[in-house]
């Protein structure tokens, strides 16, 4: 599938409401507040903000948030909600005190993406923080009568759109709920999307949350004596099955369908999820978890590494792991047609 129908199937049910583009340059003392919207009618424009859409509400990173009595930003998105102000006059209000912290505290230079979009009909704002590159570029003059084309240095330049997406926030307007990422690197080793930009307390990431199942679903096998390798397996098909219908992970309901067979095994991974204080119930996007869960890799301690599809962890067809009597692990590996080197 190519880039283009990526961005169409991810967005079937989602409209870019309006956009606008903000600068905060702390390096240079200079904060531009933009007084209109971006033209999304250009179709360059459009498919900029809308693959930002696409991979922030994709992002695994993301963790929840609830906004603190004294959040500006909620404030102001309220006035907004209310038709009160409009996006760039919003936005500007909200980034107020990001521009100061640039200016005063950390000077770096970021360019602040904002869009209003729907999804499904629910109302989001989303905040990029872009932090803008030093480019180079060529540069031709004619100075003595004849052409030169020189080197010209320092130029400021919005990040690729391939780049990692370190910084970001998106927030439901209806219910106040809050999806953000903040793994850029800031001195004193504060978050200023949560403390700074939207004034949240912060709970665990998505990411989190899959990473201590698949980690609680091993650590049940190793004490049941079952193989990690296989359960592990089951897990991830299991988390990638329900994605792809459109479910929520529930670990109720994933304990039930992984021991089916061993009730005590069940009960020790919903005590444990239990002691974790995890959600009952975690929605997970569709693409990222596709991705990350297709392959499982590993390593033993003789220092091979196998890479393996999830679901042929648990076909004897494909894969099989043998206990011997010494106690070692004997790994077979089925059906083989042929083998490429990949050099």
């Amino acid at each position: 599938m190519d880039e283009n129908n990526e961005i169409i199937e991810e967005f079937h049910g989602t409209e870019i409401q309006a956009a606008v583009l903000h600068v905060l340059d702390g390096k240079h003392h200079m904060t531009v507040f933009s007084e209109r919207t971006l033209d999304l009618e250009d179709p360059q424009t459009e498919k900029y903000v809308k693959r930002y859409v696409s991979r922030c509400r994709n992002d695994m990173r993301s963790r929840e948030g609830t906004f603190r009595e004294d959040s500006a930003f909620a404030r102001e998105m309220d006035r907004y909600f209310h038709h009160e102000c409009d996006l760039p006059s919003f936005s500007a209000a909200a980034l107020s005190g990001l521009a100061e912290y640039f200016e005063q505290e950390e000077a770096r230079s970021f360019d602040v993406l904002f869009a209003d979009y729907r999804s499904d009909d629910v109302p989001y704002i989303l905040v990029v923080l872009l932090e803008e590159q030093e480019t180079m570029t060529w540069m031709t003059d004619t100075d003595h009568g004849s052409v030169r084309n020189t080197i010209s240095f320092g130029h400021a330049a919005l990040p690729a759109v391939s780049r990692p997406v370190a910084s970001f926030a998106a927030v439901n307007m209806l219910n106040k709920e809050i999806r953000f990422t903040d793994e850029g690197k800031w001195k004193n080793g504060i978050s200023v999307i949560a403390d700074r930009l939207l004034s949240v307390n912060a709970g665990v990431s998505r990411k989190e949350i899959v990473e201590t199942v698949k980690n609680i679903a091993v650590e049940v096998a190793e004490e049941f004596n079952e193989n990690p390798t296989v359960v592990l397996g089951k897990v991830k098909n299991y988390i990638t099955e329900t994605v792809s219908e459109g479910m929520p992970l529930r670990t109720e309901t994933l304990a039930e369908e992984m021991f089916e067979d061993i009730p005590d095994m069940a009960e020790a991974f919903r005590q444990k999820v239990r002691a974790q204080t995890l959600p009952e119930e975690i929605e997970l996007p569709k693409q990222a978890v596709t991705a990350a869960m297709k392959k499982q890799r590993l390593k033993t301690d003789t220092g091979i590494e196998i890479s393996v599809p999830a679901e042929y962890c648990q076909d004897t067809n494909y894969i099989e792991f043998h206990r011997e009597e010494d106690g070692t692990i004997r790994i077979e590996i089925k059906g083989i047609g042929s083998i490429t080197n990949k050099i």
